[in-house]
C-alpha cells in the first residue's frame, strides 16, 4: 500500500488506491471465472488432476519467484552497502 501512495505523489492517493482496487478486483473476478471454466472442462474430460496439477505449478512458481526477488534484494543490499563504506582519512 505504501507504493501506491509513492506513486501517487501525495496527490489524489484516494483514487489511486480506488483504481488499484478496482484492477485487483478484475483481476480476481477474472482469474476465478478463467479456473472455474478451466475446473469445468478438466473434469467433462476425466481429468479434474490436471487443473490442480496446474494450480500447485502456478503456486511453486510463486514461491520461487518471490524467493527469487528476496535474494535479489539481499544482493542490492549488500552491493550497496559496499558504497557507503567510510573513505580513508586524508592526513
Amino acid at each position: 500500500m505504501d507504493t501506491v501512495v509513492r506513486l501517487a505523489d501525495n496527490h489524489l492517493v484516494a483514487t489511486h488506491y480506488g483504481f488499484y482496487n478496482t484492477v485487483v478486483g478484475i483481476g480476481i473476478m477474472l482469474g476465478d471465472l478463467f479456473t472455474g471454466t478451466l475446473f469445468d472442462l478438466a473434469r467433462q474430460a476425466g481429468l479434474p488432476q490436471l487443473l490442480w496439477a496446474g494450480l500447485t505449478l502456478i503456486g511453486a512458481g510463486c514461491v520461487l519467484a518471490l524467493h527469487l526477488l528476496h535474494l535479489l534484494h539481499l544482493l542490492h543490499l549488500l552491493h550497496r552497502s559496499h558504497r557507503l563504506a567510510a573513505e580513508p582519512a586524508v592526513a
